[in-house]
């Protein structure tokens, strides 16, 4: 019997030992690279140069610049300077390869870049540039192009099967290639704040600055838009309605006509008018972005209550919102104001003391280059209207009523004596 317990507790003191030697050895080393491979083995480029700190398996190499964009039109090129620094401690060979990466969009032709020299073997410590030198034919298409230079092709191991190879040592390259647009739009912009049940009229000028005729097909548009609160648009598309020429001459004008019907209705419209110009320098055949406010007459004044604590003149002052912003629709009445205020001494229709009429004025901002030297140089981009008015006041309380016409919003500001409410309505 004492023998076999002998034999139990020797069993579990070297069960003991077994333990301790398995729990001291060292974790298995995981992979960790900085700037061009993150911890999850995905590349990240950035404009700073990338310092690999790399195990044995990938050579150290440092690449800088690491990406750069060419904005080129077609028959036009430009180079680059790139150094390539060996921190490891063996000599490096490299030699660059032209990789298009699978991301959708137009590809790259390899002839459009030339990487000089074209291999070299980088000792310790040591540096070597390249050139990179992008070339866009006469006949390519306007796009955004993409590219990699790989500078060695070693790559990443990756679990499972990958279509595109994640190259460690790696040059991001992007080329915009575009052309100077032949039609040239004004405004690109119509904001305007409209009526429930009023009818407006805009203008859209295009001016073709080729040498040919250029095709366009307008058309109304939105992104489908949705009003605050989940809030269904004010407008539809039918309720706008485009018509202009079918094509614009060589170097001549044309107008599209934008015509909005309002419905009975009230909130916002965001869409565009989609010019449908046949160039290809002209970004989704031209647009020109809609963002109209509707609004409706109130039938029922602002109320507003104030009280004077000793005989003080009162002074009114309302100021109507910034009307017809740019560019404004043609048909636009003048805000007014219908002002009661009731009283120790009754109800009194206020009579106006002083009018001020207030506006801004844009002298080139929203103004197309073919007649900044005409009249059109000033272009009213949206105004205002003051009215004052000042009553004798009495002890006691006071009821301020205000129905505004032609105008979405104003402010208000009651003096007493010399002290001033200041309240804003939208």
């Amino acid at each position: 019997m004492k023998k076999y317990v002998f034999v139990l507790v020797a069993m579990f003191i070297l069960s003991i030992f077994v333990g301790v030697a398995s729990s001291s050895e060292p974790a298995t080393s995981s992979v960790t690279l900085t700037s061009s491979v993150t911890s999850t083995m995905t590349i990240t480029p950035t404009t700073t140069p990338i310092s690999v700190d790399q195990p044995s398996t990938f050579t150290k190499l440092e690449i800088s610049p690491s990406n750069a964009n060419f904005r080129l039109k077609p028959g036009e090129s430009k180079e680059i300077t790139v150094t390539v620094k060996n921190k490891d401690n063996i000599t490096v060979s490299v030699k660059p390869n032209i990789i298009n990466p699978p991301y959708g969009g137009p590809v790259i032709d390899k002839e459009w870049i030339e990487v000089t020299p074209n291999s070299a073997e980088i000792s310790e410590g040591s540096s070597q540039m390249f050139k990179i030198k992008a070339s866009v034919p006469k006949d390519a298409f306007i796009g955004y192009y993409n590219s990699q230079i790989a500078f060695t092709d070693e790559v990443l191991p990756t679990p499972y099967p990958e279509p595109f190879p994640i190259y460690v040592h790696y040059f991001s390259l992007s080329i915009d290639v575009w052309t100077p647009p032949m039609i040239l739009i004004s405004p690109q912009n119509i904001n305007d704040q409209l009526e429930a049940m009023k009818e407006y009229d805009y203008e859209i000028k295009l001016k073709n600055e080729g040498n040919k005729e250029i095709d366009i097909n307008p058309s109304v548009g939105s992104d489908g838009y949705m009003g605050p609160y989940g809030m269904l648009p004010a407008l539809t598309e039918a309720d706008i309605t485009v018509r202009g020429p079918y094509n614009i001459p060589a170097n001549a004008t044309e107008i599209v006509q934008v015509h909005v019907k309002v419905p009975d209705s009230s909130g916002y419209y965001n869409g565009y008018i989609n010019l449908g110009i046949d160039d290809p320098s002209v970004p989704d055949g031209g647009r020109v972005t809609l963002n109209f406010n509707i609004w409706k007459q109130p039938t029922d004044p602002f109320i507003k209550k104030f009280s004077l604590e000793k005989d003080s003149p009162i002074t009114i002052e309302i100021t109507s919102s910034s009307f017809g912003m740019y560019p404004a629709g043609k048909e636009k009445n003048n805000p007014s104001f219908e002002t009661i205020l009731s009283g120790p001494n009754g109800i009194s229709n206020l009579e106006v003391s002083k009018k001020v009429i207030k506006g801004s004025v844009s002298m080139g901002g929203e103004i197309p280059p073919w007649e900044i030297d005409g009249n059109s140089i000033y272009q009213e981009m949206g105004n205002q209207y003051i009215e004052t008015y000042t009553v004798r006041g009495t002890i006691g309380e006071y009821i301020l009523s205000i129905l505004p016409r032609n105008t979405p919003g104003f402010e208000y500001s009651i003096t007493i004596g010399g002290t001033p409410l200041e309240h804003m309505i939208n």
